[in-house]
């Protein structure tokens, strides 16, 4: 999963706009808030305007929070809350705004924390289910065509997609596949270890094993158990490192200042 991913793609865009305009209808029925004095297309109009405007201001802060987050090293749920509710700022000037606008009698009464409080009781379990469902019951990526049942011929080089390998934390070979592991997912295409190494290039990351590929700031951790070497990432993936490739490694200072003793 990518940040281009979460914020390029119109299908995306026009999944999360159709659940705005479709809360905004619902809360344009429902009159929450102190809303329901008006009439239905005084409260619609306010709360559709609102929802589009809040998706577009906040999704780019969730998005920012599900790809750099973990990215980082912090826990998902922690990332999510602390950029929320910083997102939630803009979005509760739109809705005072918005309350100057149709209520100035009422929003004149109401202070910037009661504004605040109110846009984070709406906005954060709202932007939370639009991530579950675009990250889980949408998937993180564009869908891919199925994997070819026969063996690959010795002088086919496959291209793998780049949206795919941009994502990649590691490369796993599986006998005439290889296995692209990102921070939630993972994908099995058709091709060999070799060819996606040369696809990727040499800039991001090295072979540290016959099987595995590893990009260089997906390390997070390195775990020695006498004379064996893992290299914990940060999708909590351990991968060994081939003894032959322990010193180059070293050299390289992959090995620096992230020792782990397994006891």
């Amino acid at each position: 999963m990518t940040l281009s991913d979460l914020l390029g793609r119109p299908d995306r865009w026009a999944r999360l706009l159709g659940w705005a305009l479709a809360l905004g209808l619902l809360l344009g029925i429902i009159g929450p808030f102190g809303s329901y004095p008006a009439n239905m297309f005084t409260r619609t109009v306010y709360w559709t305007g609102l929802f589009v405007g809040g998706t577009l201001l906040l999704w780019p802060c969730v998005a920012a929070a599900a790809v750099i987050g973990p990215a980082r090293g912090f826990p998902l749920p922690f990332a999510f809350v602390v950029i929320a509710l910083a997102g939630a700022v803009p979005v509760a000037a739109l809705a005072a705004a918005g309350g100057h606008l149709f209520w100035p009698v009422r929003a004149s009464g109401m202070r910037a924390l009661e504004w605040y409080g109110q846009t984070v009781v709406i906005a954060l379990p709202v932007a939370a289910g639009a991530l579950w469902l675009e990250t889980r019951l949408y998937g993180g990526e564009r869908p891919l065509p199925p994997i070819a049942e026969s063996p690959p011929s010795a002088d086919v080089t496959h291209r793998l997609p780049d949206h795919l390998l941009e994502s990649a934390l590691c490369l796993q070979m599986e006998d005439h596949h290889v296995r692209i592991h990102a921070h939630q997912r993972s994908w099995l295409q058709l091709a060999t270890l070799r060819e996606a190494i040369d696809q990727i290039g040499p800039e991001r990351g090295l072979q540290v094993h016959r099987s595995w590929w590893v990009a260089r700031d997906a390390v997070r951790d390195v775990v020695e158990d006498g004379r064996s070497v893992r290299l914990k990432l940060a999708n909590g993936l351990e991968v060994p490192v081939a003894r032959n490739r322990i010193a180059d490694l070293r050299t390289r200072g992959w090995l620096d200042g992230r020792q782990e003793i397994a006891g």
